[in-house]
């Protein structure tokens, strides 16, 4: 490659590389930012001296050195002065007299118990005066009609404490207060009817308002034309950038069909709006202050859109890159495609360094850069005569580069595949287009009558068709391939291996064949590894799921779960806050469930009313009614206490000899805590499961 073609690659590696050190050494590593400035400032001041020194060419590397090293100083530096959000020191500084001034910072969601928002808070406001804070809490307000009315940009007052965001309380569990923390948002609070009152006061970003408006207004239309049900939810994702109306079960049918990536807006809605938009622009003639005007007007038109559909980093980084290509054409220079990909990233990680840590940034960069690199070479491999079947051929390579580019991401994040994603792009692509066409059309045409109901119908028709397609590839066996996993060890070696696996192809090296293989035996070894570890385990997973029991007796690949009723109904809160650890244990993701009301026997463990055996191993779960009483007390490695039960820890002495005690997430807070300060007193062991899962290793 000629590097000197793409600029951007060197500058955005070493701004994402600076970003990197600041969040691998916060917390590790303290150095002051005075003490960091000199140091760096005396490196590069040092690297120019010697440059000056050694004039031969063949110092040149010098220069890019220092420079190198300046960016990922600025990566560094960006990371580190990053709008943290609210501290929970200043927080918990408000007092029970005090009232919380906060701003919605974005509409209200409705869901179906509570209305959550981001609100920004302002500051805490009491008698002594007012102290202003800088941060942003997540609110879960009840749903009331003062509720339902509230609108972006609202000020209003509250009285609720904000509490710290939980982190994952279950091993290989989303980490929810990451997500959160990268967004700005370090609390979360519950607002009950009178916890809080309106101010009548707003404050709003004029360009925000105006653009969540004309959202609201175009969904309005879209209604009005006859898109309703699924399909306005559909069509309102793709379309809009609004998924807050798209049902769980038709997401989990695009996640299963492999084409969750239509529902975002991306490349294709910016390019579809680009060639409309040029379409009824070129009507306005050629001249040259005329294709000025339609460049600056393109350009207007696919900011706004952006905005409208919510500046995800999918939307920001299409619409940098036709930026760009406009930029070119008024300057009358074009560039390469690669460049565009990495300088559109480097705006994105100056803009918010917290970027290259999102799941929808990697996502949307390693699809585009698979496509633009491997998309051709996989096209050359099968030479099509007749051109439908090769422009059959050309979608689905474009599909095959996409996917191949993203399944270490797919498994790393999310632990599956779909293994029919070829089949759903090749008949969602032209649906799609079909629909984003009309669509926008639409869009622009709602307010003519007949019209806008035609294109409704049009719209309409095809958002069906995708729905069908996407439910029929869903209801195929092994539609979706859960249970894969790979640690971050696995997932930086996979990539390392795509880079490699594309330099020997496009270069030919024989070098290369021999590093590719040396780090293919890593990382087979490394999976080896793994697999042989989980095939000699043997323990009860004791889990913690909010309102939930969940026990899991695991030996080798094998696998039984012990649980309430509750949680069997809730499939959800099971794939969210277990089956992560499933697959890292290897673990199947369907194991044998069982009640806790329910005896059973198998080679694995055996429960009889309150007891449960497994290997040696004799947990009791507290039940006064149904104890097995017998003359001396039981000796029991594990006591659970679940439910509403009051502490009767020395009733439960009688019965057992405990171990350990362990307290269940259904257990009410102010019982948890009799029951953990019974245990202190008599110098029982305790382990509270609100706080995390415990895994017991079962005896040999």
């Amino acid at each position: 490659m000629n590097w000197n073609k793409y600029p951007f690659i060197r500058l955005v590696a070493a701004l994402s590389l600076g970003i990197l050190l600041h969040e691998v050494g916060e917390g590790v590593v303290s150095v002051g930012r005075l003490w960091l400035f000199v140091g760096f400032l005396t490196l590069v001041a040092g690297l120019v001296v010697l440059h000056r020194m050694l004039t031969s060419f063949r110092y040149r590397w010098i220069h890019g050195v220092a420079a190198i090293l300046v960016l990922v100083y600025v990566g560094y530096c960006r990371a580190d002065f990053q709008e943290t959000g609210l501290r929970l020191e200043q927080s918990g500084q408000m007092m029970h007299n005090d009232w919380c001034m906060a701003r919605l910072y974005e509409p209200p969601t409705e869901r179906e118990k509570t209305i959550k928002v981001i609100l920004e808070i302002v500051g805490f406001e009491n008698d002594d005066g007012v102290t202003r804070v800088d941060g942003k809490v997540m609110a879960y307000f009840q749903k009331t009609d003062e509720a339902l009315a509230l609108t972006y940009g609202d000020i209003l007052a509250f009285q609720a404490p904000i509490e710290p965001v939980a982190p994952p309380k279950n091993p290989e569990e989303f980490d929810y207060r990451a997500y959160l923390e990268r967004r700005g948002v370090t609390g979360s609070v519950y607002l009950k009817e009178g916890d809080w009152i309106p101010t009548g006061v707003k404050k709003v970003n004029v360009l925000y308002a105006f653009a969540y408006r004309f959202r609201d207004r175009m969904m309005e239309a879209m209604r009005q034309c006859g898109i309703e049900g699924d399909e306005f939810g559909v069509g309102a994702a793709i379309l809009l950038g609004y998924d807050d109306s798209l049902p769980a079960q038709v997401r989990h049918n695009y996640v299963a069909a492999g084409s969750m990536h239509i529902l975002c807006v991306s490349g294709m809605h910016v390019g579809t709006i680009y060639l409309l938009a040029s379409f009824l622009l070129g009507l306005l003639g050629r001249g040259k202050a005329v294709r000025l005007f339609k460049r600056i007007v393109l350009l207007l038109l696919i900011w706004f859109y952006a905005l409208v559909t919510g500046l995800s980093p999918s939307i920001m980084r299409s619409a940098l890159m036709i930026s760009m290509i406009l930029f070119g054409e008024i300057i009358h220079r074009k560039g390469f495609t690669l460049n565009s990909i990495a300088a559109s990233a480097f705006v994105l990680l100056l803009i918010d360094p917290n970027n290259l840590f999102a799941i929808g940034f990697q996502l949307s960069y390693a699809a585009v850069v698979g496509i633009v690199l491997l998309q051709k070479p996989l096209s050359n491999l099968v030479f099509v005569k007749n051109k439908f079947l090769d422009k059959v051929w050309e979608i689905t390579t474009v599909s095959i580069a996409a996917q191949i580019a993203t399944m270490p991401f797919a498994i790393y994040y999310f632990n599956q595949f779909t293994p029919y994603f070829w089949m759903s792009n090749l008949l969602m692509t032209p649906l799609s287009f079909v629909v984003i066409l009309s669509g926008m059309t639409l869009l622009i045409f709602s307010w003519v009558p007949h019209l806008n109901v035609f294109l409704g119908k049009i719209v309409w028709l095809g958002l069906r068709g995708m729905n069908e397609v996407a439910s029929g590839i869903e209801r195929m066996p092994h539609s979706l391939v859960k249970g894969l996993y790979m640690d971050e060890f696995q997932f930086v070696l996979s990539l390392v291996l795509l880079l490699l696996l594309w330099l020997f192809v496009n270069l030919r090296k024989k070098r290369l064949m021999m590093e590719l293989l040396a780090l293919l035996s890593v990382f087979a070894l490394s999976m080896a590894w793994r697999v042989q570890r989980a095939s000699q385990q043997s323990v009860i997973m004791c889990y913690s799921v909010r309102n939930h029991t969940a026990l899991v007796v695991a030996q080798g690949f094998n696998s039984v779960m012990l649980c309430d009723e509750g949680l069997l109904a809730e499939p959800s809160s099971i794939d969210y806050s277990l089956k992560g650890h499933w697959a890292r244990y290897q673990l199947s993701m369907n194991p044998s469930c069982f009640t806790l009301d329910e005896d059973f026997s198998c080679w694995l463990a055996v429960k009889c009313r309150n007891l449960l055996s497994a290997q040696g191993m004799l947990l009791a779960v507290w039940d006064p009614t149904d104890a097995v009483r017998v003359p001396q007390p039981i000796k029991v490695d594990y006591l659970l206490v679940r439910g509403k039960q009051s502490a009767m820890l020395r009733e439960a002495m009688n019965l057992y000899q405990i171990g350990t005690l362990l307290v269940d997430n259904t257990v009410p807070d102010d019982q948890a805590r009799e029951w953990i300060q019974q245990a202190e007193a008599v110098a029982i062991p305790c382990h509270d499961l609100r706080d995390g899962a415990m895994v017991l290793s079962l005896k040999q």
